[in-house]
């Protein structure tokens, strides 16, 4: 099976297309996307991103390489995966490849990598534009990290604060999947591949990036200020209450199905702009419950917490996700139509949370008017909440490409 979207022509030479091969042989896929999108385009594209399955990772590089010389792009980046989606398809757990490609006019793409051997010079922040291509123009980075050799918290922080709080840079992509140990994982960057680190490319100059970062879950009972912490982790008190207490209170007053919903995998919200009157989808990081300790009333949570904090329980299930990502992307139909789109979904989400497969990529291309799209499975996705880009999980972190000026 093979699909192909195109973008309509528009003035000023930008424009997309993207491909997605299901044929197993990778070698015959690869020839597939690099035909397919040669024809479609007409010329090189500047941005050219790749993802594949994990039943391709053994020939990975050689099917990135048939990719490069055929359509030679300015810049090429890849990443292998659980599972790959792309048009109107998402390929779980099957062969896939799929690539978007991206003509981006008075666009600087800056390549980078890092490496266990010559990692980010994070500790030293006024080395890192000229190191990534950072500049006032920066629009965005794109980068896609192995879960195992990466510091991906530091790495997310460090860059999105990298040009100060008031002018933070959104950084997209997510952690390959697929592998269960180090050196599995491959990754791209134009003719250079690595099985550890991460690596990026930074997008200066005229271009829109939207984004959108659809974490699948709706606020349940009321959002609550923090007032005991401990370790950093641990939440003691809630309100002046014991958090376990608000946490049972919260529950008791939910109808029946949405208390088996917490029963399920217990949710919270931390608040990301504490000077909003009132808080509704998107304004919190969600994260997990971990733990409840009985005997103190406290709960450990996957965030570091402070007191002064306003956090929201949270219940996540398909009917949640549906709503939470139809609403994001209604405000996107005020917009003009995006000449491509990447999107990066959590490995839990897909069938094994809606039931069916293409339900994230089948209304996303309905609703936006079928743009160029793909994407993959991640096993962490990257994407903006406020003024910082975060490590998310059961996400689908949406970006949007449109011309600038």
């Amino acid at each position: 099976m093979l699909s192909w979207s195109t973008s309509p022509e528009i003035p000023g030479g930008w424009g997309g297309a993207s491909a997605t091969s299901a044929h197993p042989d990778t070698p015959t896929a690869a020839l597939e996307l690099a035909d397919t999108l040669h024809d479609q385009l007409g010329r090189s594209p500047d941005l050219l991103v790749a993802f594949g399955s994990f039943q391709h990772v053994s020939g990975f590089s050689d099917a990135m390489n048939t990719l490069r010389k055929t359509l030679q792009p300015r810049c090429l980046i890849a990443t292998t995966a659980e599972s790959i989606l792309g048009d109107d398809v998402e390929l779980d757990g099957v062969s896939g490849l799929s690539a978007l490609a991206l003509h981006l006019p008075g666009v600087r793409l800056t390549p980078w990598r890092s490496t266990p051997t010559h990692p980010l010079p994070l500790s030293k922040p006024e080395q890192l534009p000229e190191r990534i291509g950072l500049a006032r123009e920066s629009k965005c980075i794109l980068m896609f990290g192995d879960p195992f050799t990466t510091p991906t918290h530091r790495i997310l922080q460090t860059l999105s604060q990298s040009r100060g709080e008031a002018n933070a840079l959104p950084i997209i992509g997510g952690l390959s999947s697929g592998g269960s140990r180090p050196g599995i994982n491959r990754l791209v960057l134009d003719d250079t591949f690595q099985t550890s680190g991460a690596v990026g490319v930074t997008l200066n100059g005229p271009l829109n990036c939207d984004f959108i970062v659809s974490q699948g879950c709706r606020p349940v009972g009321q959002p609550m200020v923090v007032t005991g912490v401990k370790d950093k982790h641990v939440i003691t008190e809630l309100g002046g209450y014991p958090a376990l207490q608000q946490l049972q209170k919260t529950a008791e007053s939910l109808p029946q199905h949405e208390r088996e919903l917490l029963q399920n995998g217990l949710l919270i919200g931390l608040v990301v702009d504490e000077n909003r009157d009132h808080f509704g989808r998107g304004d919190f990081l969600v994260r997990s419950v971990l733990g409840a300790d009985q005997a103190n009333g406290a709960i450990s949570i996957g965030a570091v917490i402070r007191p002064g904090q306003t956090v929201q329980f949270q219940i996540r299930d398909a009917s949640a996700a549906h709503e939470d990502l139809q609403l994001l992307l209604d405000g996107q139909q005020l917009d003009s139509d995006p000449f491509g789109a990447m999107l990066i979904s959590c490995n839990g989400r897909g069938k094994s949370l809606f039931g069916s497969e293409g339900h994230d990529i089948s209304m996303t291309r309905r609703r936006l008017n079928s743009p160029p799209l793909a994407g993959f499975f991640a096993a962490g996705e990257f994407g903006p909440i406020g003024n910082e880009s975060y490590l998310h999980g059961h996400t689908a972190v949406l970006t949007l490409f449109r011309p600038g000026h």
